[in-house]
C-alpha cells in the first residue's frame, strides 16, 4: 500500500495510529463503570411510590399546621373584590336538590354597585359554604397520586376542606372530606367545628394559598 503523503507510513497504519491517539473523552464508559443507585436510594424511591403521595405526602402534622394558619385571623366574611369571595359566591350562592345537583343563583347581584358581587352576596355565599361544610355531603374524592383507585370520599380524619382547582370553565372550588392532593386548599375545619374556624379565619392568606398546590408540584395558574 502506498504511504500517505508526508508521513512515510502506509495508509492503514497511519489510520490505526490516529484512532489510538483520539482523546478518551469520546469513548463511552463500559456499562460496569457507570454509577448505580445505592440500595438505600432505591428502597427510598420504592417506599415513596408505595405511599402514593411520594415526596409530597401530607402528614397529620402538616394538616394541623395548615389549620393553625387558617385560624390566625379575625374572622368575618372575605373582602369584596377578592378572588376567594367571588369563587365562594359563584359556587355556594344557590340551591342544592336531593340528587346533589347545585343550581347557581341567577338573579342580579346586590352590589354595590347593583349587578356586581357585594357584601350581601358574599354573606349568602358564606352561609351556603358553612352549611355544606357541616353536612359534608356534596364532596368529591381526594387522596394521593393520580390513580383513582387510591382516592376516597372520606379519609376518616374528620376534616372538611375547601380547595380550588382549574376546570374547563376556569378556577373553581369544591369540598373534600379527604386530603385534596394536587389541589389548592383554601380552608380546612373539623366538621364539628366549622363555625369556630370561621370565627378566626385569616382571609389575608388566601391569595397565597390559591397559588399553592398541596401534595404535589407547585402549579401557578389562574
Amino acid at each position: 500500500m502506498a504511504p500517505l503523503r508526508g508521513t512515510g507510513l502506509p495508509a492503514c497504519l497511519a489510520l490505526a495510529l490516529g484512532l489510538y491517539l483520539l482523546p478518551s473523552a469520546f469513548v463511552a464508559p463500559a456499562p460496569s463503570a457507570r454509577p448505580t443507585a445505592s440500595g438505600a436510594t432505591v428502597r427510598g424511591q420504592v417506599a415513596r411510590a408505595a405511599r402514593g403521595g411520594g415526596e409530597y405526602d401530607v402528614s397529620d402534622a402538616d394538616i394541623q399546621a395548615f389549620y393553625d394558619e387558617t385560624i390566625s385571623g379575625s374572622g368575618g366574611d372575605p373582602p369584596k373584590g377578592s378572588i376567594t369571595a367571588e369563587l365562594i359566591v359563584k359556587h355556594f350562592h344557590g340551591v342544592w336538590d336531593d340528587k346533589g345537583t347545585f343550581t347557581r343563583y341567577s338573579g342580579q347581584w346586590k352590589g354595590p354597585p347593583p349587578g356586581g358581587i357585594g357584601k350581601r352576596d358574599i354573606a349568602v355565599g358564606i352561609a351556603g359554604l358553612k352549611e355544606q361544610m357541616k353536612l359534608g355531603k356534596h364532596v368529591v374524592k381526594g387522596g394521593p397520586g393520580n390513580d383513582e383507585t387510591q382516592k376516597v370520599i372520606d379519609d376518616g380524619k374528620g376534616w372538611v376542606w375547601l380547595a380550588a382547582d382549574m376546570s374547563p370553565g376556569g378556577l373553581a372550588v369544591q369540598l373534600y372530606t379527604s386530603v385534596p392532593y394536587g389541589k389548592r386548599p383554601l380552608l380546612v375545619a373539623k366538621r364539628s367545628e366549622v363555625d369556630t374556624m370561621f370565627e378566626k379565619v385569616n382571609w389575608g392568606i388566601m391569595d397565597k394559598r390559591i397559588d399553592t398546590t398541596m401534595g404535589g408540584p407547585q402549579v401557578i395558574q389562574r
